[in-house]
This record gives C-alpha cells, sequence and structure tokens, in this order.
C-alpha cells in the first residue's frame, strides 16, 4: 500500500474517480490531476474495490449509473467500512437522488455535466471542513499510531509491524471499537487467490497482540467470536 504523496510540504491528496464511462472519466481525472491531486481511475465497484486494497485513498468521486454494484449501493459500502471523502457526481438531478446520496453519507452531490474547476474546489472544501486534512494519528494505549508515516511507537521504541500487521491495525484504528470482519481484514492484506484463507488474518492478529500488549490477557485487541476483530478502547486523539 502506497503513502500520500507530497508537494513540498503540502499534502497531495489521493482521488479515486469511479466512472463507466471512460471518455468522461478521463476528463474528470486529468482535470484534477491538473489542479495537483493524485488521481487513480475506476470504471466500476469492483475495481475501485480493487484500488483500495493497494493504494490508501482520501477521496472518491463517484458516479451513480454504474454496471454491477450500482453507485448508490457502493457509497452505503463505503461509507459503512471508512470515513473516506465521497462526492457523487452524477446525471441523476431529481431531487430523490440528491437526498439519498446525502443521506447515506456522501459528503457532496454534483450534477452533470460539472465544472471541473468546482469539483476541485469541492474536494477541497469536503477534506477541510471534516478535519480530513489534520494529520491522522492517533494514540492507542502508550502507542502512538501514525496512519500516513505508517509508524507506532511508544517513543523511543518502534513496533517495528509488517505491511500485512499495520494494515490490520490502521483498520481496526479507523473502526474505533467497531466491528471488523475477518473477511473484510482479509480483503486488505490478499494480494493473490492463494493468500485468500482466514486463518491468515488469525495469524497477523496473534503477532500483533505480541507486539502491543503490555500483558498478557490485557489486549488492545478484541475478539469478536463468529464475527471478527475490533479494539478493546477507542483510539485517542494525540
Amino acid at each position: 500500500m502506497q503513502d500520500r504523496s507530497r508537494k513540498g510540504n503540502r499534502h497531495v491528496y489521493s482521488v479515486a474517480v469511479v466512472e463507466d464511462e471512460a471518455l468522461t472519466r478521463k476528463a474528470i481525472a486529468l482535470s484534477l490531476r491538473e489542479a495537483g491531486y493524485d488521481v487513480h481511475e475506476a470504471s466500476d465497484a469492483f475495481a475501485c474495490r480493487a484500488l483500495m486494497r493497494q493504494q490508501r485513498l482520501d477521496m472518491v468521486v463517484l458516479d451513480l449509473g454504474l454496471p454491477g454494484i450500482d453507485g448508490m449501493s457502493f457509497a452505503r459500502e463505503l461509507r459503512s467500512r471508512s470515513d473516506i471523502g465521497l462526492i457523487v457526481v452524477t446525471r441523476q438531478a431529481a431531487p430523490a437522488a440528491r437526498i439519498a446520496a446525502l443521506d447515506i453519507g456522501a459528503d457532496d452531490y454534483l450534477v452533470k455535466p460539472v465544472h471541473y474547476g468546482e469539483l476541485a474546489a469541492r474536494i477541497r472544501s469536503v477534506m477541510r471542513r471534516s478535519g480530513r486534512d489534520r494529520g491522522r494519528r492517533r494514540k492507542l494505549g502508550r502507542w502512538a499510531v501514525d496512519l500516513e508515516a505508517r509508524t507506532v511507537n511508544d517513543g523511543p521504541h518502534n513496533a517495528n509491524l509488517t505491511r500485512g500487521e499495520f494494515d490490520i491495525l490502521a483498520r481496526l484504528v479507523q473502526a474505533g471499537t467497531k466491528i471488523v470482519t475477518r473477511q473484510e481484514l482479509l480483503s486488505l492484506i490478499s494480494r493473490t487467490p492463494q493468500e485468500s484463507d482466514l486463518r491468515s488474518v488469525d495469524a497477523l492478529v496473534s503477532r500483533l497482540r505480541r507486539k502491543l500488549d503490555a500483558t498478557e490477557g490485557d489486549s488492545l485487541i478484541a475478539t469478536a467470536p463468529g464475527f471478527g476483530y475490533r479494539l478493546a478502547a477507542a483510539p485517542e486523539e494525540p
């Protein structure tokens, strides 16, 4: 999973444009790249899911008229699993569609044809007012977790987590004390069908506990039997 890029000391936010019309998708992507964003393209929800397993995203620009999984269903899925920025860009101008999208957690709603400069400005506004541009650090017990730098330390000591261990911890931190299913955690760490064994999730969580827990039996990560894992206590702002 790649880290967010930078220009100077300014964050360059990572944006996925999910749009099945290739010309429209490429035009939106080009305009956002020219505005300074790190842009990725996906033709449907499945492609965006695959992208999110490899790349940490800050924002999804989502069309509602997608093939396969429709945009509204995918928006609901995105919001249920993360606080990622979400702007709907669609031809559906009816107030009912706008209300439905905002009700399930979209941050903004634009009707095509959209002015590209306005879209770039809306993205900046969402990131600013939501607090998503204030850094990604959390306190978990004695550990300081930096989701951007991908580090976990308690001052002088680094937890030295592997990629898979950190990906699981980061998802649990993002979920707070909500349960994250083993299947969802598996999707974060799997790169090939051969890695699709739920036991690999259990093994990584076991290793995380050994590295992070101060005493045996008093774990930062709680098990939800038959479902998955969650944090025993909500992470705190540093």
